[in-house]
């Protein structure tokens, strides 16, 4: 398992303040992660496509556990190049409780993973940042179910609670 402390391919240095960003979601309404600046943690997932088997078996997970990332003040966006309705389609099929984000063109993924325009590749990336914007792990990966688990994920909001609250 690759992360950002420990990884050459790191995209955003530990500490720096993730990319700003808008972009549509599945309900049309726009995304950002200033939405959330100063009062949630943020977890972004970073995929091609909501439509594989692979990415849909991680989308279900991260549905499954999405209570328990909202105990610990986190919010989770996924990001795809799938278009607005396709993310809507998948978000009606898996019933999942978080936004799918639009970047066909990958315009965003680039500033946060690997991308291949011209193969349409993206390198599977979860990126968490504090509630105060800044990116505390970065997990990239070259294939969805590589990326890191939910458990590990939980455990890192635990530790980042305990730092908001000394």
């Amino acid at each position: 398992m690759k992360d950002a402390n420990h990884d050459s391919r790191a995209f955003i240095d530990i500490g720096e303040i993730v990319p700003a960003f808008t972009l549509p979601g599945s309900d049309g309404m726009p995304y950002s992660p200033w939405m959330y600046k100063q009062r949630e943690h943020l977890l972004l997932i970073i995929l091609l496509s909501t439509a594989n088997s692979e990415a849909r078996g991680l989308l279900r997970a991260f549905a499954r556990e999405y209570r328990s990332l909202r105990e610990e003040e986190c919010a989770l966006l996924v990001i795809s190049t799938d278009t607005v309705v396709g993310n809507l389609q998948a978000q009606e099929e898996l019933h999942l409780p978080f936004p799918l984000l639009a970047d066909p063109k990958g315009e965003v993924i680039k500033r946060y993973t690997g991308w291949d325009e011209v193969d349409k590749k993206v390198l599977p990336s979860i990126v968490l940042a504090d509630r105060y914007g800044a990116l505390y792990r970065q997990w990239v990966e070259e294939k969805e179910e590589k990326l890191v688990g939910i458990d590990e994920i939980i455990e890192n909001l635990r530790y980042l609670n305990r730092l908001c609250s000394l």
